[in-house]
């Protein structure tokens, strides 16, 4: 499987911006299987004052993204805002062939994200190749349950677009390699880079193989990377055992 992680430098506010880079860059790397997107893409983190005008003013950008998606056969996972019945959540949207489909809402919101997003309890699967693939958002790398529900539920794979700043870096380092081997899955994390947010995003996405196996870990520089798993690893990392099911 074919991923691309598009570790990017976010204008925080300013969604059309980041569309023309989130498309060039779809549109570059249209061979993959999946590119995956940092968390909020679009929009950066915007405070409870500034929910409502972030998520409307973002529309045409999602739009146009969205719409790239049709225009190629890789799929696209991006962090973005989801309205819902007049509530707001952090979530990670699946663009495929010009559709969107909410995989994830996060669950575990960190400090500057309560009192402007909901808590999320949807998580669901896609495939690619025939392969199960699920999602978690940033924060929720930290709290082992999310990971082995969807490990459990059949997740071979699972793709975390982040904004994790410093000083976090090395939480989500060994944390990162934690989830992989515990449920013996494949973890991508795509974090943002640059400063933004009254803070600086440290970049350093990775790719854990089920074995724990660190096999990419970027910089603090924008880079577009894009990495060939084998999916056969992850049974390879049960022929003797399975976590997941071990009593």
């Amino acid at each position: 499987m074919k991923i691309t992680i598009a570790q990017i430098d976010i204008a925080d506010h300013q969604a059309e911006e980041n569309s023309t880079k989130i498309i060039n860059i779809i549109k570059a790397n249209a061979q993959s299987d999946i590119i995956l997107f940092p968390e909020l893409a679009l929009t950066g983190f915007p405070t409870s004052n500034e929910i409502q005008s972030a998520h409307s003013n973002a529309e045409c950008a999602f739009h146009a993204v969205r719409q790239a998606s049709s225009e190629c056969q890789t799929k696209v996972l991006i962090g973005h805002i989801e309205k819902v019945n007049g509530n707001f959540y952090n979530s990670a949207f699946l663009l495929a062939h010009g559709q969107e489909h909410v995989i994830h809402r996060k669950a575990h919101l960190w400090l500057d994200d309560q009192g402007v997003f909901q808590c999320g309890d949807h998580s669901t699967l896609f495939a690619i190749n025939q392969h199960q693939v699920g999602s978690q958002i940033c924060f929720d790398l930290e709290f082992p349950e999310g990971s082995r529900a969807l490990a459990t539920a059949g997740a071979e794979l699972i793709l975390m677009p982040n904004g994790n700043m410093h000083p976090y870096e090395n939480t989500h380092f060994i944390l990162s390699q934690a989830r992989a081997i515990e449920n013996q899955v494949f973890v991508v994390t795509c974090n943002r880079v640059g400063q933004g947010h009254g803070g600086h995003f440290s970049g350093e996405s990775l790719v854990v193989s089920p074995f724990g196996s660190l096999l990419l870990k970027m910089d603090s520089k924008e880079t577009i990377q894009t990495i060939e798993l084998d999916m056969a690893d992850v049974q390879r990392s049960r022929t003797d055992y399975q976590y997941i099911t071990h009593q």
